[in-house]
Parts: C-alpha cells; structure tokens; sequence
C-alpha cells in the first residue's frame, strides 16, 4: 500500500472513531506498527488536519477537516450498488428514482477499470415487497422531513377502523412490510403503524413540538432497555425522564394530611410535570365535581388525559407503567415480587392496621374469615420481606418501595407499626431518597401554614 492511500486510511478510521483511540488501537486496525501510525498523523497533522492527542492518551480528529478518500474499494463499491439497488426495488418511487440517479452518479466518477464493478455486480435483490400501502410512501416521508404531524385513517388487524393524529419520526423497511414509527396522541404514547394499513394520510401544516431525534432516541430507549448508573431499572436517568413534555398534564388531587403523599413520592420518582389540586376534607371532597372523579370523595386521585385512577397503589402501579423510562417496575416477566407487595400492603397490611386502631381483635374463626389474619402474622412477614434485601422486588429500588415503604415509615411514626430493627433499616434507606424528602418538606411546610 502506498503511504498516500495509508494516510487516507488513517483519515477514514479517524472519523469512523468519535472519541479518543488509542494508537495502539489505530494501529491494528491498519496493520501498521505504531512508529509509522505517529509518522502519520504527524504528516496529516502537517497539511491541516486537527488530531488532538499525543502517544499514550489517544487521538481524536476535530470536525471540519475534509480530506476525500482516493477511491472506493471493490467492496465499498459492491455496498453502494447492493444498498441502492435495494432502494431502487423496495422503496417508493421517488425514493427508487433518487437511488438510479444516485447509482448513475457514483458510476460516473469511478475510474473505467472500477465501473464494471458497479455495472456487473454479482449482489443481486431478490423479489419481494410489492408496495401494497395505499397511501404514498413519499407522504410519509414529507411529514417526517418537516416535523409535521399527520393525521391517519387506520384500520388495525382486526378490522377496527380509527382516525389518529400523530407525529411520524421513522421509517422501518423490513422485508414484507413498512411501518412507520410515531407518537400517537390519542394513545399517548409510541405506536407503530403498518403503512398497509394507512387508509388515508394528510400532512397538516402544525409541526410537533419536539425534534425528530429526540423522538427516534426516546423511542429506541423503550426497545433497548439499559440500566443506568443508579443501577434501576430505568432505561434512562431521571433527568431524561423529565424532557418528556409529550404526555398529557396529570392532575393529582391530594391532600398533604392523607394517602396522597405516597402518590406524591411517586410523581417526583418519575419526574414528569403534573398539577397539583389540594382539596380539603369535607365540602371539597364530596363537591360533585370531585365526585365525577372519584365517587368515593376521596384523595388521592389522578386524572392523565382521559384515564383517571384512583387508589395510592393502583395509582403507584399505573404511573409505573405509564412512564417506564423512570424504571420503577421491574421488566414484565420479573414481577412476582414486585406485585405480591404492592398488594399485600394495600390488602393485608392496610386491614390488620385498621382493625387494631379501631380496637377490633378478631378471634382463631374471625382470622380464617379475613384477608389479613393476626395483627401480629401480618407485621411478621412484611419484616421478613425487607429483613434480607434492600429493595421489596429485588436489587432495584421500585414503585413498591414507594408504596409499602410508606406504610411503614408512617407506621412507625405514628406508632401503628413496631420499631423493628428491620422496618428501621429499610425506611433509612428509603427516606434519604431526593424525591422523597421533596415531598416531606412540601407536608412540613404545609402542617406549619395550617398551625399559624
């Protein structure tokens, strides 16, 4: 290889590496000794080119420098003829006829003892998708190029016909069918769309308001769940769970004397916005208005769009699931754990607790009748539950952390539960959570404004 293609070849893996690269690493890559690798970034250091870095800490090119390649290989050129081929064949029409014009282009500045390369390529594109959709797949295109949202008819697998107004980030072309990726404003939330099943499709001139890649990489975080440095379960932190703005305001009608903590804990978990309506015990509960919320006249409650849910625990597991970026469920196929607490501390515990304050001692027959049992059975077991692990569903703090944790932190406060070595050391580790000291401060201030 000459010394001017090797340059180009350092160049091209320079850009290939977006972060620092050891030279030992560049090295391999081009099959050189590393003396020569230094020699040559020297020499394109020497007309222009921006490396940063030095022998032992790595290389790194700065954007800007622009240095084409001197020709493509026999395989660059294979993958360029295969891959516009298959858009000439698979994709819609003005899409096909920008890969002709394209594949004619590259042919054009090739050299003549490389061209038959492009002409005669042996790669060839087999039959299959026949574009079926009946809407244009350009249409789709369009919106997505302008950040524009779209309003569909859809008709689903099962026949049952919708109309959605959605904002179109993506494109997949897979082998049998196209679907396109977008944010569903009726569903709130990510849904795909076979371009098949498109009915009709009208670019309105109202743009989204986030950016597409913003979209495409929330989008691809639900499919490719990473933990994150807190080691949960969340596919990002919480502070990228705040940038999502998409979803409905959520409503969350409290009070800071009642249950609506523990749902309060939740909403700062998660961190999305939400609007917080204090009501006060009496009128404003049984208003019938707040009966059209929860008939009950209750707190809490919260309204998201137009799910309302009711109950600290359903709330707890509902919010859970409607922002799981916030990784406070554990994936679907490990939750045993996580739903048997949950729902022993609304059931079991949450009965046992009343029945004791209310002075109700129910005898060996009245146990066997009731979902708790003993008092002290119930206290037993959930000490046992937190006594060996730091979270309730595993090694990752949950939404049922939120909810039993709750329980037993006001337990112990209030002298409803005992102050067993175990309850103490699992709230420690609880009540130093940000989110939830947030919400203590929010109770503190508001029992102060109630006492002047």
């Amino acid at each position: 290889m000459s010394r001017a293609a090797r340059l180009f070849d350092l160049m091209q893996t320079l850009r290939r590496h977006r972060c620092v690269v050891s030279g030992r690493v560049l090295a391999q890559e081009l099959g050189i000794s590393l003396r020569t690798l230094y020699r040559d970034i020297e020499a394109l250091r020497a007309v222009g080119a921006e490396i940063d870095g030095e022998p032992g800490l790595g290389y790194v090119l700065k954007p800007g420098f622009m240095l084409p390649p001197l020709m493509f290989s026999e395989e660059e050129i294979e993958a360029l003829s295969l891959g516009l081929k298959w858009v000439e064949q698979r994709a819609d029409d003005g899409l096909g006829t920008a890969a002709s014009e394209a594949l004619a282009k590259v042919a054009a500045v090739l050299p003549r003892e490389l061209r038959h390369r492009l002409e005669d390529s042996t790669l060839l594109i087999g039959p299959g998708w026949d574009k079926p959709q009946q809407v244009d797949l350009a249409v789709l295109r369009q919106a997505i190029r302008g950040q524009n949202k779209l309003v569909i008819s859809y008709c689903d697998l099962k026949s049952r016909r919708s109309s959605r107004l959605i904002w179109p980030f993506a494109i997949g072309f897979f082998e049998t069918t196209r679907i396109l990726v977008a944010w569903c404003e009726l569903r709130q939330g990510f849904r795909h769309f076979r371009a098949d099943r498109i009915e009709t499709a009208r670019v309105r001139e109202e743009r989204y308001s986030r950016r597409r890649h913003e979209l495409l990489k929330m989008w691809r975080a639900t499919l490719l769940p990473q933990s994150d440095s807190s080691g949960g379960y969340a596919t990002s932190t919480p502070t990228d769970a705040r940038r999502i703005t998409m979803e409905q305001d959520i409503v969350f009608y409290t009070n800071p004397m009642s249950r609506g903590g523990i749902v309060h804990w939740m909403l700062e978990e998660i961190g999305v916005p939400y609007r917080k309506e204090v009501l006060a015990y009496g009128a404003e509960m049984k208003s019938p208005d707040y009966l059209a919320i929860n008939p009950m006249g209750k707190v809490p409650a919260i309204q998201h769009g137009s799910v309302v849910v009711t109950e600290a625990a359903a709330i707890c597991a509902y919010l859970a699931d409607a922002f799981p970026e916030a990784g406070l469920a554990p994936p679907s196929g490990e939750r045993g754990a996580y739903y048997r607490w949950l729902f022993f501390a609304a059931g079991p515990l949450e009965t046992a607790i009343a029945l004791k304050e209310c002075g109700v001692q129910p005898g060996p027959e009245q146990q066997m009748q009731l979902g708790c049992g003993a008092y002290e059975s119930v206290v037993d077991v959930l000490a046992a539950a937190v006594k060996e692990r730091p979270y309730l569903a595993g090694e990752h703090f949950s939404s049922a952390d939120i909810y039993v944790g709750s329980h037993i932190g006001w337990g112990m406060q209030f002298g409803t539960l005992p102050k067993r070595p175990e309850f103490v050391r699992y709230w420690q580790n609880l009540e130093a959570r940000p989110a939830y000291q947030r919400v203590a401060e929010g109770v503190q201030q508001a029992m102060a404004e109630q006492s002047i």
